[in-house]
């Protein structure tokens, strides 16, 4: 095996074993978009963190959640070497979306890979949660996952042990 495929390879289950974060480009978006009346809503774009200079993924992920309960929204992630991203990405639709002041949590089941080795009857099998907390002076990410999806029961926020450089905005209106 070569040095590059055995160094895409570790990525990869680097990747999947912090929280199978990685996901299929979504069109960028370059500001929050306002949600409708009596909504929930998440934009998040940016790096997670696991130590000063250290970045293991790119998030993005936009969510809604109405007041009727209807979520909706995409989470896309891209495993990053350093600060560089690499081909390995991981996506799904939000199923849950929590919101409360300055911290927000969503969950993702895993329905695509790139490069894609997910096997078709395991496509939304497993899921992931993330939860992101806005801070005066910096963010901070968790993430929880893969596991199974029928392990979740909501989506209370979990712990966000990790810097996020990026872009966090929560809604309530």
């Amino acid at each position: 095996m070569t040095h590059l495929k055995a160094r895409t390879a570790v990525a990869a289950a680097t990747a999947v074993m912090a929280g199978g974060a990685m996901v299929a480009a979504a069109p960028a978006a370059t500001a929050s978009p306002t949600p409708p009346p009596n909504t929930q809503s998440l934009y998040v774009s940016g790096d997670m963190a696991i130590a000063p200079g250290v970045h293991l993924l790119n998030i993005k992920a936009m969510g809604m959640r109405t007041a009727n309960g209807t979520t909706s929204g995409r989470y896309v992630a891209t495993v990053l070497d350093g600060r560089n991203p690499t081909p390995i990405q991981v996506r799904g639709p939000i199923t849950c979306l929590y919101t409360n002041g300055d911290t927000a949590s969503l969950i993702y089941p895993i329905t695509g890979t790139t490069p894609d080795v997910l096997p078709a009857d395991l496509r939304g099998a497993a899921a992931v949660q993330i939860t992101v907390r806005k801070g005066s002076s910096s963010n901070r990410v968790g993430v929880m996952g893969p596991m199974p999806t029928s392990s979740f029961q909501g989506c209370k926020p979990g712990m966000t042990p990790f810097g996020f450089d990026g872009v966090v905005s929560i809604n309530h209106r």
